[in-house]
């Protein structure tokens, strides 16, 4: 028992550790805000694809495509969107805020914080990582797209449909895992110099992407979001993968897939949702508020959760 509650920590403190030295490092004026952006771009537009495009290129698709997954993550996004409308209908007062709040409970830093936990739990981010984010990524784009303007309060913004599905073909996650696809499937092979040096970039991806979450983190603007931010936060961390991982069970699929699941729906929420409802004009204070919550607090529910995978057998 004792030896799986210190494997639990040791797979979901590092990442905490690793933020809490980014928020120091801010602090301390030895990175700045400039540095922050600069960090968030060249992971998402280098780093972090480099390294899927490596994991989808070293696997084959019929290694990792299952039909039943892939129907059970998307199903399982939709309904997650549906409790948290409901939940927040029910028990937010104020409905300019309800935009911010489902899209802050259902949507997950799974890039960042999912890798980097799934690679610390298990060795490896695992076969069917790189087909979540390429299903996930546009998923909740859309989802994102639908609820805030549904919600929106001034009507008048009105949505670019043609600029969305623009962002979604040329993101460049989506863009990495399908080169990553087709380079596997015609069976080529890449040359030792162009291996090496993408290992480098596979190497940098995780850990400046936990220094810059880190040094995003601002405590000043709470002040009349906690209780809203909390409530978001309980839905993402506990009660979403929890519905989730008991229906993956229930359904027969398999230890790994069950412990994916997890980290889907488990891990906090994206800092891209913070973007996204300043964009669409929500709530971006709220927003901001159960990014760095929830954040703050799946340190303990990861803890928690790999704990109790790890006791029930699910982790080897």
């Amino acid at each position: 028992m004792i030896d799986n509650f210190l494997f639990s920590l040791s797979s979901a403190l590092p990442i905490f550790f690793v933020m809490i030295i980014g928020y120091y490092l801010k602090r301390r004026a030895i990175i700045t805000e400039e540095f922050v952006r600069a960090a968030n771009m060249f992971v998402f537009n280098v780093a972090l694809p480099v390294k899927l495009f490596s994991d989808v290129f070293n696997t084959s698709f019929e290694e990792y495509f299952d039909i039943g997954f892939v129907l059970f993550i998307i199903i399982g996004t939709i309904v997650s969107v549906m409790i948290s409308w409901v939940t927040g209908a029910l028990l937010i007062k104020d409905k300019n805020k309800l935009g911010a709040f489902i899209q802050g409970s259902f949507r997950g830093n799974f890039l960042y914080i999912g890798l980097s936990l799934m690679e610390n739990v298990t060795g490896s981010i695992g076969l069917k990582a790189p087909l979540v984010i390429a299903l996930i990524i546009p998923l909740y784009n859309i989802l994102a797209i639908v609820v805030l303007s549904f919600l929106e309060v001034n009507r008048k913004s009105g949505v670019d449909l043609r600029s969305i599905v623009r962002n979604i073909i040329g993101n460049p996650m989506i863009i990495a895992v399908a080169l990553g696809m087709v380079v596997s499937q015609l069976g080529l092979h890449l040359p030792l110099i162009m291996t090496r040096t993408m290992s480098y970039f596979e190497v940098v991806a995780t850990p400046l992407a936990l220094i810059a979450i880190g040094a995003s983190f601002k405590f000043g603007n709470m002040r009349g979001n906690l209780k809203t931010a909390l409530l978001a936060s309980s839905l993402k961390l506990i009660v979403l993968p929890a519905v989730a991982v008991i229906a993956a069970i229930a359904l027969g699929f398999g230890n790994e897939d069950v412990f994916l699941i997890y980290i889907l729906f488990g891990v906090p929420t994206a800092t891209i949702s913070y973007v996204v409802t300043v964009v669409m004009k929500g709530d971006h204070d709220l927003a901001s508020n159960i990014i760095m919550v929830s954040t703050l607090l799946s340190n303990v529910s990861m803890t928690l959760y790999v704990f109790i995978f790890k006791t029930l057998g699910y982790l080897g």
